[in-house]
């Protein structure tokens, strides 16, 4: 696959010479598509008992994207990043508990150029991914990372990339993949891949990596204090408490959850935000009980106005344009329901996307003890900005 890539630039490379190492920085060029293709070979992490072939994992990725010319400033201050849309397909060792899943997804590569030939990239990617063979009590009783069909494709790799001709490149590091349903469906302890990544990329006019822009071409930046409102929720799944507790009935049950937040955030360096702020949820799945009486099933669960909770919290957001990933760490320090099984802190982890300067989109994971999922909040929220000392 490589020396078809390469070879198919060979022409341009024999009569076009790399251009030199001084690429003006500043000037803006019209952006080019790309394609690429790789492919990553891992070991699987999860915590489920599967039975059937080994932790082995295999992975082929078919991107096309846009790189970037410098027309705006934003392509500037990110080095003249690139990003684009992919699919992704997957085969593992415990395919027969796990199936073959395929995923579409979008991504966002943030280059770091060390010579004109090579540069190191972050990248992130994020999607859906869907064809998995979802946990069963009967037929498929050991995959308890995912208890659903689809679950939510999050992929991240630290990139060196080589020019090898101008249209022409090639690329390896390291590469993890994860995915959960967010509690959507249980069980959902969550499945993690880690390991090398290798590919090549073709470029569609003639590429060289450029230096990063002058500090005069950029904009100063100017630390802004924020003030975000927001409305998400999702469906949740959980197993119901009850009595008998080992009656052999399936007690997962789905509901609602809904959160409201508020936050003063503080914009203090171009890639990085602060925040602090409050939640009000609604869990409709607050006191879920099944109870085994006369041998019936009998549901129950809070009254409406204690499956409320109000909480705090505080975290980083980092700037990928747009895009922005955060990590919240909170506190619940009042709800309707007290239940011990159940800690008052919890973790947010996830990316919001500015529509516009006001308007933005969330996709994040409620979640306690670290790992496990609580509900996902998928919403829209407003932002209002002001320069200040």
């Amino acid at each position: 696959m490589l020396a078809l890539v390469v070879g198919a630039s060979g022409a341009a490379r024999a009569q076009q010479t790399m251009p030199s190492a001084a690429v003006d920085a500043d000037a803006a060029t019209a952006d080019a598509w790309f394609a690429r293709i790789a492919y990553a070979p891992a070991i699987v992490l999860a915590a489920s008992p599967f039975r059937s072939g080994g932790d082995e994992a295999g992975a082929v990725t078919i991107e096309i994207g846009r790189q970037t010319g410098g027309a705006r400033e934003w392509h500037r201050v990110y080095n003249y990043p690139s990003y684009g849309v992919g699919l992704y397909a997957a085969r593992f060792g415990h395919d027969r508990e796990l199936g073959r899943p395929l995923a579409a997804y979008g991504f966002f590569s943030w280059p770091f150029p060390l010579s004109r030939r090579t540069a190191i990239t972050a990248d992130l990617g994020l999607g859906v991914a869907w064809n998995w063979t979802a946990f069963d009590p009967a037929t498929n009783p050991t995959n308890t990372a995912l208890g659903s069909r689809a679950a939510y494709h999050l992929d991240g790799g630290m990139l060196l990339h080589y020019v090898v001709a101008t249209h022409a490149s090639v690329y390896g590091g390291v590469n993890v993949t994860h995915w959960s349903n967010g509690a959507t469906k249980q069980p959902n302890l969550g499945l993690a891949v880690i390991g090398p990544k290798v590919g090549v990329r073709y470029d569609f006019a003639p590429r060289s990596l450029r230096p990063r822009a002058r500090r005069g071409a950029i904009s100063p930046f100017a630390p802004e204090w924020e003030l975000v409102a927001g409305l998400s929720g999702s469906s949740k799944n959980v197993v119901a408490a009850g009595v008998p507790a080992g009656a052999d009935i399936d007690r997962r049950r789905s509901f609602n959850a809904v959160n409201l937040t508020t936050g003063l955030q503080r914009h203090f360096y171009r890639f990085g935000i602060v925040a602090g702020g409050a939640d009000l949820t609604y869990d409709g799945a607050a006191g879920a009980r099944v109870d085994v009486l006369g041998g019936r099933e009998v549901e129950s669960r809070a009254v409406a106005d204690r499956r409320f909770a109000a909480g705090v919290y505080g975290g980083y957001e980092h700037v990928m344009a747009r895009l922005s990933v955060l990590l919240q760490l909170g506190y619940t320090a009042w709800r309707g329901v007290d239940d011990a099984e159940v800690p008052r802190f919890y973790q947010r982890y996830g990316a919001r996307f500015r529509f516009s300067e006001h308007v933005w989109s969330t996709f994040a994971v409620r979640a306690v003890k670290g790992r496990k999922a609580s509900f996902m909040e998928l919403g829209l929220g407003y932002r209002i900005s002001w320069r200040g000392r």
